[in-house]
């Protein structure tokens, strides 16, 4: 169920309202022995949460889910001490816990405290089997009712791409501490440079960031050591990010426009460990510039034969169509039994209604490939839709050795699929809502015709 609430529903952690952070603020002023620490001293208490989060997994693994629960309840406790509001997570996946643990009195609590702390999408914590035992419970109906006011707060106030944060400005903390590390031999002294430069005075985002992908500055440390070739080579690509701001707003705002119902989510731009190009947590958008800045010339050192093919597939060029494609996930809820005709929308209806925005941005590369032998793969795709076994069709990139195969073709395909639904549609702005709140891929495929193209 965790992994549910992380990932089923696309838009549950990819957006979270900014203002969440004004109740675990207060909440932190209100003890006297927080206020008078130094500033850097949530440090500390991040890193109980990961190890609490470790301790949780490996209790859920050992379906020992009281104690899960109670891992997940104490990691919420401490993420009101973080400046972000990265540690809400831990809210429902403690209540999970306790209900699989059947202690229902201790489910509604987290979930109440998620509620308080500002958990949005009301819809997926109600469709959610492991709570069903809960849903005719006047608690559990309140809980509902307070997620669905911060969601209507959160819609409000993110209702305009001109007002959107688009954060740069841990790119630059990061190479003042890339400098000040580059001083020192022991990694041990750079890790800890790194956490008192770039970690400890980041944004809630970069925060969200080092929670979800970087893990930890010890492992930053190293991808930098074995790679310090290729991160020298990218610093100047990843300081002019800013100069696509106007484009970015222009690919948001188009999708309001679009998709009317539609909220803006911050988007915050990070350097990372070479492991994400972006994602998103409870405080929006988070893009890792390192992954998007390659160009000739820059060496490839330290970096496996796989992702020197992702790196070179990926251009900065490219970051207003990756913002929008990845805001186009914040947007949406699916739902239904994962397979790989599921994972093909939902990437693909990114792809398409990005291009929809951003008309004139060039494809992803997998399209050239794809549209050379869109029926071989359809043949292939067809077979093999209604499985869940993706590792053909999506997060293979750098992984493909056939030279008769190209990677992250279910993307491909989906946006295929996505652009027939469209087209055949009188009601342009209602297939759009439909791709967004996708819950039966088979009729999506159906209705589209695309499949009939090879039939006969």
């Amino acid at each position: 169920m965790k992994n549910y609430l992380m990932l089923a529903s696309a838009s549950l952690l990819f957006i979270a309202a900014c203002d969440q952070q004004t109740a675990q603020t207060d909440r932190a002023e209100a003890s006297s022995s927080t206020s008078e620490l130094p500033k850097d001293a949530w440090l500390a208490d991040f890193a109980a949460m990961q190890r609490l989060d470790e301790l949780a997994e490996d209790a859920e693994n050992a379906e020992k889910h009281a104690e899960a629960g109670a891992y997940y309840e104490q990691a919420l406790i401490l993420s009101d001490r973080i400046p972000s509001p990265t540690g809400i997570v831990y809210g429902p996946s403690a209540a999970v816990g306790y209900m699989k643990a059947g202690r229902p009195d201790d489910a509604l609590r987290l979930l109440e405290a998620a509620a308080e702390r500002g958990w949005l999408y009301a819809n997926s914590i109600e469709a959610a089997d492991e709570f069903e035992p809960l849903r005719s419970h006047d608690r559990f109906a309140s809980v509902i009712a307070k997620m669905r006011e911060n969601e209507d707060a959160f819609y409000q106030s993110h209702r305009d791409a001109g007002k959107a944060k688009l954060i740069f400005e841990d790119v630059a903390r990061f190479w003042d501490a890339y400098d000040l590390a580059a001083e020192e031999k022991s990694k041990r002294k750079k890790a800890a440079i790194f956490r008192k430069h770039y970690l400890a005075p980041g944004t809630p985002g970069l925060i969200d960031y080092h929670r979800i992908k970087t893990n930890s500055m010890e492992e930053l440390v190293e991808r930098l050591d074995n790679s310090a070739g290729y991160y020298d080579g990218i610093r100047e690509r990843t300081l002019q990010a800013s100069q696509f701001e106007d484009r970015i707003r222009e690919g948001l705002s188009r999708i309001v426009e679009l998709y009317p119902a539609a909220s803006v989510p911050d988007v915050t731009f990070v350097i990372g460990r070479l492991n994400s190009g972006g994602t998103a947590g409870p405080t929006g958008m988070l893009i890792g510039l390192d992954v998007w800045s390659w160009e000739e010339g820059v060496p490839l050192d330290g970096i496996s034969e796989g992702f020197q093919k992702v790196v070179k597939n990926l251009d900065l060029d490219a970051l207003p169509f990756i913002v929008v494609h990845e805001h186009i996930h914040a947007l949406q809820q699916y739902s239904g039994e994962p397979s790989v005709l599921l994972v093909a929308l939902q990437e693909g209806s990114a792809d398409f209604l990005a291009g929809l925005a951003l008309p004139e941005s060039d494809k992803p590369h997998y399209y050239k490939w794809g549209m050379a032998r869109e029926e071989m793969i359809w043949r292939r795709f067809s077979e093999e839709m209604d499985t869940d076994n993706i590792s053909n069709w999506s997060g293979n990139n750098g992984l493909v050795e056939d030279e008769n195969w190209y990677a992250d073709l279910g993307y491909f395909v989906g946006a295929r699929i996505c652009e027939a639904y469209y087209e055949q549609a009188e009601d342009k702005r209602q297939a759009i809502e439909d791709l967004l709140f996708i819950s039966d891929p088979a009729a999506i495929l159906e209705a589209s015709g695309y499949a009939a193209r090879f039939r006969g």
